[in-house]
């Protein structure tokens, strides 16, 4: 999938290739002229509604909670969608959502439930996301992937941050600051 070096790279918010056309460090970071065609695919889809809640603003990555169309308020079982910004690497897996007119929940995924859809009303859903995800040259990460362990320096950098809780490369591959 990635090298070491690459993975150590995109730990540190960098383009895991110097040919990579988005870089964190950037004023103009290229975002939207390379993922705009995905976040349009996620956000405007006629099979599922998608609440777009990370936009790179505050992270490594873009992350999108897709849930079954047409669900003003909502409460159940959803799909979020984990992008990298410095790398062809995105991951997906069920989480649960509270939407309502005031407010907005949901929890991060684990490397456990990377690639498992367990609700069946949420399989169409899975299937376009997929299919997204292969239009656009990423490659899923699997859950063995997801639970090795970050090297120690890692663990120790994300421990200074907010909402980086976690030891795993999930948590190393998909960072957010405040």
């Amino acid at each position: 999938m990635l090298t070491d070096q690459e993975l150590l790279k995109v730990f540190a918010w960098l383009p895991y290739r110097e040919n990579w056309p988005i870089d964190r460090n950037q004023k103009e970071d290229n975002i939207e002229n390379y993922y705009g065609s995905l976040i349009k695919c996620l956000t405007q889809s006629k099979i599922f509604d998608t609440y777009f809640s990370e936009d790179g603003g505050l992270g490594n990555y873009l992350e999108f909670i897709c849930y079954p169309f047409g669900q003003h308020a909502y409460d159940g079982n959803a799909i979020l969608v984990c992008i990298s910004l410095c790398s062809p690497i995105a991951a997906y897996g069920q989480t649960t959502l509270h939407k309502t007119n005031n407010s907005i929940g949901w929890s991060f995924i684990s490397p456990e439930t990377i690639g498992s859809i367990g609700d069946p009303r949420l399989k169409s859903i899975e299937k376009e996301i997929i299919k997204t995800i292969e239009d656009n040259n990423l490659k899923l990460i699997d859950k063995v992937f997801a639970a090795r362990q970050l090297p120690s320096e890692v663990i120790e950098r994300l421990k200074n941050e907010n909402h980086n809780a976690g030891t795993q490369y999930l948590h190393g591959l998909f960072q957010k600051t405040d």
